[in-house]
């Protein structure tokens, strides 16, 4: 509990200046752009390699990540039939009132919350690698079929994924890893400085995206799936997470790690991918920003009741 603790108030701490920052104007109006386009093409992924790179590629590709497919795609497949038979919501708010519910923020949160809450980084590489790789491919898919009345295509899908720096740093690090190669010092000392940029700049991004939100301020009539995509994103993912661990034999720790892992908030990506099809954009912002906050009480919650 108090490693829980320890780490929001550190995580929190850091928001705290970016949003100080944004309503300072001190990095001026592109500086959330900037700053997130930093971390998303650079330290990210450098973060991402070197963490792969100190890291079990098998313990990657093992229980974690089959929980983290299982309970993302199941929560968000839940989300679907429920609205579908018990709402008359359709089309694109279903989608991304799914994904709300069920896409975790692996990258800007989960590396803090890996990093701060459960000591080490790694524990936030299968949630990445599983989301990159087939969610976000996949709910993009549906979106685009769905608002461009086109195919996007294999090649289409194929060029998306290739083109997330992400990706290629995952892929650069399995490669290498699997192949057991040592990388001199001299060399990975620089890709590690930029990798330590990272978990603050993604905070601190955060932060000054926080500057003038007002949650709910223009819901547009999204206020009832909000709440049901915050719901589940931060209770029915993480019990069936819960679930799934224990049916795999995790236990003590290493199924508290998959929990919180679930626990995330909803991921930006989901916002970004909202407003870039013009769907359903209020609903994905504020299921952002109250998820984050909610986030908080979940894993002090799941602390208390897995003794850790």
């Amino acid at each position: 509990m108090t490693g829980v603790l320890a780490g929001f108030f550190i995580v929190w701490s850091l928001i705290a200046v970016g949003w100080v920052a944004g309503r300072a104007g001190i990095l001026g109006p592109h500086g959330r752009y900037v700053l997130n386009r930093a971390t998303f093409f650079i330290a990210s992924p450098a973060l991402v390699l070197v963490g792969l790179l100190s890291s079990d590629v098998q313990e990657i590709f093992s229980v974690p990540m089959a929980v983290a497919g299982i309970s993302g795609l199941g929560t968000g497949a839940l989300l679907l039939l429920v609205l579908r038979v018990f709402s008359e919501r359709r089309g694109t708010e279903l989608v991304v009132a799914a994904i709300s519910g069920s896409v975790v923020n692996g990258a800007n949160m989960g590396f803090p919350i890996a990093a701060y809450v459960l000591g080490d980084i790694s524990h936030a590489l299968p949630v990445i690698l599983f989301q990159q790789a087939v969610y976000n491919p996949l709910y993009l898919f549906v979106l685009h079929q769905i608002m461009e009345k086109e195919s996007l295509g294999p090649a289409g899908i194929a060029r998306s994924v290739a083109a997330n720096p992400t990706i290629i740093a995952a892929a650069v690090g399995l490669v290498l890893s699997l192949a057991r190669v040592q990388i001199p010092d001299v060399v990975l000392e620089p890709i590690q400085s930029l990798a330590d940029m990272a978990i603050p700049g993604m905070l601190l991004a955060y932060g000054l995206s926080l500057h003038g939100s007002r949650p709910l301020a223009k819901a547009d009539g999204y206020r009832g799936l909000i709440a049901v995509s915050s719901g589940a994103k931060l209770v029915v993912m993480p019990l069936i997470a819960l679930g799934i661990g224990l049916l795999f034999g995790l236990r003590g720790h290493s199924l508290y790690e998959v929990v919180v892992m679930a626990a995330l908030p909803t991921a930006q990506n989901v916002y970004v991918a909202a407003a870039r099809y013009r769907a359903a954009e209020n609903l994905a912002r504020d299921t952002v920003l109250i998820t984050t906050i909610g986030t908080v009480v979940v894993l002090l919650l799941i602390s208390g009741v897995l003794g850790v």
